[in-house]
């Protein structure tokens, strides 16, 4: 069986969370000498510089950091002085915890995993204490807790707004009963949404495509055992089943399941496969009906991509003409974003290449 064109639910394929990239923000120059991380790798270090920030209409600068990635840090104390967000930082078990109303993130210094109300997820930026104070990666964080970043170049100034997120509770289930053969599989549930019947038809949506997977998972295990001999290293099997959301606001929630498999050779292949959801309905969206039902979306969307292949200066595998009437999508701030697996038109070292397509691009019908 091969889980590279293993589909789940429509035309979704494979992703990895562990390659889910912050968005990069350039700020202001470095203005000092580089500050090694503590207990972080080499690569990992930060240009001290300050930060300006807008929070609603009040602007302010704070201590913060750039990455050698191009990613802006921010000083622990900022979330609780500024942003009323409760902060700490236990000694003994180097873990920074950041929590609100509703959510709660634990993160541990040296640990590229974070876990957001019993949700345990990878991130490419760890936590960094420079001389006793901790840094945390402004745009993942707060995108995580509930807010939305901007970046206005000309001024250099990140803007925070707090997002007004749907009345409704994630919880994380793991299923951990094969992790000893390298399965790992979490997923969400929907508690306290004012629907019930909406929510409890995404929940069965969200179960039966985990059963899929673990379906899946099974058969690939069993077919790569039968590979082994006894001339042969031990086997090296990974599975992993995470996923992330991405909108939760205006009755619409969009995530997208993150896979990843390795059975040997010089790397896994990953994927996501992308849900959207009206949840005043508990049906799933199509990229029409997200598109406004514009019956233009298709020429509107293929348009922006052609133009952001050219900016980027994508070498594709194969022409780009036009997107499926299935095509994979999930919706991110105030934009569609539609993206494609590895090797459907770019290397593997690029990635999943991801599109975003603003939803004002569209005329409601």
């Amino acid at each position: 069986m091969n889980l590279s064109t293993f589909s789940p639910s429509k035309s979704t394929a494979w992703h990895k969370l562990a390659l889910t990239a912050a968005f990069t923000i350039a700020l202001l120059p470095a203005v000092s000498t580089a500050a090694h991380a503590e207990g972080v790798d080499a690569e990992t270090q930060l240009q001290l510089t300050p930060l300006h920030i807008q929070i609603s209409d009040h602007p302010i600068e704070v201590p913060g950091g750039l990455s050698t990635e191009g990613d802006s840090y921010v000083g622990l104390a900022f979330l609780s002085q500024q942003l009323g967000l409760k902060t700490s930082w236990d000694e003994a078990t180097r873990t920074v915890t950041v929590s609100s109303d509703t959510k709660t993130m634990t993160m541990k210094n040296q640990s590229m995993t974070y876990e957001m109300n019993g949700h345990s997820f990878y991130s490419s930026k760890p936590p960094v204490i420079i001389e006793g104070s901790t840094y945390l990666p402004l745009r993942f964080l707060l995108e995580q807790m509930g807010y939305s970043i901007g970046y206005t170049a000309a001024d250099k100034l990140i803007s925070i707004q707090p997002v007004k997120e749907n009345t409704l509770k994630l919880t994380n289930v793991t299923v951990n009963d094969q992790q000893a053969d390298g399965i790992t599989i979490q997923y969400p549930q929907i508690e306290g949404w004012a629907n019930a019947e909406a929510s409890a038809k995404i929940n069965e949506f969200l179960k039966a495509e985990v059963a899929k997977y673990q379906a899946a998972a099974n058969d690939l295990l069993k077919e790569t055992k039968s590979y082994v001999t006894p001339d042969m290293p031990e086997l090296r099997f990974s599975f992993d089943v995470n996923y992330t959301v991405t909108y939760n606001q205006q009755n619409k929630l969009s995530l997208h399941f993150d896979t990843y498999q390795y059975t040997g050779g010089a790397h896994g292949m990953y994927d996501m496969a992308s849900h959207t959801f009206d949840l005043s309905t508990g049906e799933e969206l199509t990229l029409k009906q997200a598109a406004l039902n514009d019956p233009n979306y298709k020429s509107i969307i293929n348009d922006e991509i052609q133009k952001q292949i050219k900016e980027r200066d994508y070498t594709l595998l194969t022409p780009f003409v036009t997107i499926n009437d299935d095509q994979r999508f999930y919706l991110k701030d105030n934009d569609i974003v539609v993206y494609f697996s590895l090797y459907e038109y770019t290397p593997y070292a690029l990635g999943i290449p991801e599109f975003h397509i603003p939803v004002t691009s569209f005329k409601a019908q």
